[in-house]
Formats: structure tokens, sequence, C-alpha cells
């Protein structure tokens, strides 16, 4: 099992695991019914994605990853679409909902970044969110420039 660090952090990088270890690690009650909410629409999305075959895998990150944080604002994730994936044809109602920034954050509160796998796009991505936010440095007392981990699901 995935082990948080003295500060309830992953330790840095991606670490692939499954859907149930990343509700044992971070969807349960702390405080309030905050992170199994935002878990059960985590999945709820998960499952859309999947069934439209707009995924091959999600990398979950910001604060809904840091253990340290009782009540996360929302869920940061990066989209990895499939490897088939066709960027000049044409969605679908339901897959564009489900890839579009706007849409994702409307319906499921989620800030979504879609990125072809292997990509720069997606390592660009991966650099960024592995920076814990100022604001939670800043409220708990951590130094500057604190790196974190992440998960990656597997769709």
């Amino acid at each position: 099992m995935l082990a948080l660090d003295d500060r309830k952090l992953l330790p840095p990088g991606v670490h692939d695991v499954s859907l149930k270890v990343v509700e044992e690690l971070f969807g349960r009650f702390q405080r309030s019914d905050r992170r199994p909410r935002l878990f059960r629409k985590l999945r709820d999305y998960l499952a859309a994605v999947k069934r439209a075959d707009c995924g091959s895998g999600v990398i979950i990150d910001g604060s809904f990853v840091m253990g340290c944080v009782d009540e996360p604002d929302d869920i940061d994730l990066i989209l990895i679409l499939p490897a088939h994936w066709d960027e000049a044809a044409d969605l679908k109602p339901y897959q564009y909902n489900l890839v579009s920034k706007r849409r994702v954050k409307r319906e499921f509160g989620f800030d979504v970044a879609v990125v072809r796998p292997g990509s720069e796009r997606e390592r660009e991505w991966v650099s960024f969110f592995s920076q814990v936010n100022m604001k939670w440095c800043s409220q708990l007392g951590w130094p500057d420039k604190l790196t974190k981990g992440m998960v990656r699901v597997t769709l």
C-alpha cells in the first residue's frame, strides 16, 4: 500500500493505483463529508469517461491528494486521452462534456487538463502539479517549492 509521509503527502512522482486505493487514502471522512462527496463525483466522472472511451487514464492531484487537507476545494485532474483519439473528429455531446474544461468544472466541480499520452503537455502538467500550492505551504508553515506526489488510475 502506498504510504504518505510525515506531512501526509505522497512521495514525489506519479504512483499507479486503483480507484479503491484512492478512496482508502483520500476519499474518507475527515472532519466533514467533503472528501467522500468529492470521491463520489470522481468515481462518477471516471465511469462516464470510461463508458465514452474518452480516456485511458487520469492523474489525480491537487489538495485532494494531500491527506493533511481535511476539506479540499475540488479535485485537479489530468485526463490522458486514449492513444487512438482523433482530435480532428467531431465529438458526440456526451464526449465533449467529459473533455471540456468548462463543462467538467460545471458538471463535476473539477479542474481538468486534457493531454495526449506521453506528450510534452502531460509532462508540463505533471511538473506543475507536483509543486505544493503556495496557499498550503503558507497555511501549514511549510517551505516554498515543496513537492508532492500524485496518483494515476488506469481506465
